[in-house]
């Protein structure tokens, strides 16, 4: 009888036992499910929203931005010739309007422009540029418009190069039109590049 009791006993432990390890494990695995599904992207933030393809000399270049909202990332893969591929990842906000190859400093080393708009109604425009050397590559930059060039300046900014200048041209606005309808005309400013990679604004049409 004692025999039995006790037998009882260690079946209920056992049990018991076997109960807390499955409930464990299942913690374990349900957790490292819910891990790994949180460190998934949203799938909006892997749409391609602009591509192009682009090449100067020896050098491609594939520009690529990813992401539907205001904050993007544009990746840029460069290829050049007997070296391996490199890449560049910049956030954004807004959206990639247009890309370029050029020689604004006209020194044999090509440079991408990648021009975009910022979101909201202003849509202000920002240049994303670099300058590529065989195995080095460095990066433009562009100074905020001086006092006398804001004046009458809201954004909707439209970029392009010509005879090796950037040109930025925006409509302008009297004090009291309001965003639809500027009624100030254009102004365009004519930008080169320094041997710092700095973009000089050195006319205004």
């Amino acid at each position: 009888m004692k025999s039995s009791i006790l037998f009882i006993l260690a079946l209920a432990l056992c049990t018991a036992c076997s109960s807390d390890t499955t409930t464990e494990e299942g913690t374990a695995n349900q957790t490292l499910e819910t891990e790994e599904t949180a460190q998934q992207p949203a799938p909006e933030d892997n749409v391609i929203s602009y591509e192009q393809q682009l090449s100067a000399g020896s050098m491609n270049f594939y520009v690529v931005t990813t992401g539907t909202g205001t904050n993007r990332n544009l990746a840029i893969q460069v290829e050049r010739e007997g070296q391996q591929p490199s890449r560049i990842d910049e956030p954004i906000e807004g959206t990639v309007t247009g890309s370029v190859t050029t020689d604004l400093n006209e020194n044999t080393k090509p440079e991408l422009l990648v021009f975009v708009a910022g979101g909201g109604s202003g849509s202000y425009g920002k240049v994303y540029g670099y300058e590529f050397e065989r195995e080095y590559w460095g990066e433009l930059s562009m100074p905020d418009l001086a006092p006398a060039l804001q004046e009458g300046y809201r954004g909707h900014d439209e970029f392009k190069v010509q005879n090796n200048r950037l040109l930025r041209t925006f409509p302008v606005y009297h004090e009291a039109d309001p965003n639809c309808c500027p009624t100030g005309g254009t102004r365009t400013i004519v930008y080169s590049l320094d041997d710092a990679l700095t973009l000089q604004a050195e006319q205004v049409l």
